[in-house]
């Protein structure tokens, strides 16, 4: 409630920021108008920069509330394909929705940059898997999978990952701390099925990526 408050709050005193501009160009309009073609010129632009300005604010602080959290760093992952290791440096984005109550579900979003061009035959199709990790007031490791993709991508070029979504439903009031954990590339070449699995680096320390503080 106090939230939703402040909010409303900080909506109100943009608005009247945003007003204020407004009424200001209008007053000097006449001023304007009255002289050349050119200062009728720059009032329209500086009328339109305030209106531009108030609409930017307002979007940013979001008319339905506090905006989704996000958070974006890198894994180091240590991959296999056919016994053979690689190294798969990726680049995540998280998001989670505002719902932050204890019995609330939260929908997380990964967005992972391409996995790099190892594989020696061209990929048909794939799909990934993986594990969001939560830590914190919730410990516990949250199912995430992605939409099956189309190629064919040739031999040896990178591979779209795109994006990961998982669900947990809040259970401890607190702070929680969400990361990536093992993620599965599932790919189909010459007919075969392809697994390409990616757990991440022992000796480099998870990114924190997203962090929930969870009310009662």
């Amino acid at each position: 409630m106090l939230d939703r408050m402040r909010t409303d709050g900080a909506i109100e005193s943009l608005r009247r920021a945003s007003v204020h501009v407004i009424v200001t160009c209008t007053r000097q309009k006449e001023r304007f108008m009255s002289t050349s073609p050119m200062k009728t010129k720059r009032y329209g632009a500086l009328r339109g920069l305030g209106l531009g300005a108030g609409a930017v604010m307002l979007a940013t602080v979001g008319l339905g509330g506090a905006p989704a959290s996000a958070g974006t760093g890198t894994v180091a992952y240590d991959c296999v394909i056919f016994s053979t290791h690689f190294d798969y440096n990726a680049r995540v984005t998280m998001k989670g929705s505002t719902k932050r109550s204890v019995g609330d579900t939260v929908k997380i979003t990964a967005d992972l940059s391409a996995l790099p061009g190892v594989s020696p035959v061209a990929v048909d199709s794939w799909k990934t898997t993986g594990k969001f990790m939560a830590s914190g007031a919730q410990k516990t490791s949250i199912n995430a999978s992605g939409a099956k993709k189309t190629g064919p991508v040739k031999a040896k070029r990178k591979i779209p990952i795109g994006k990961l979504t998982g669900k947990v439903k809040l259970k401890k009031a607190g702070k929680v701390t969400l990361t990536m954990g093992k993620i599965k590339v599932t790919a189909v070449a010459l007919g075969s099925s392809v697994p390409m699995t990616c757990t991440p680096k022992k000796n480099k320390p998870l990114p924190k990526l997203l962090k929930l503080t969870v009310k009662r």
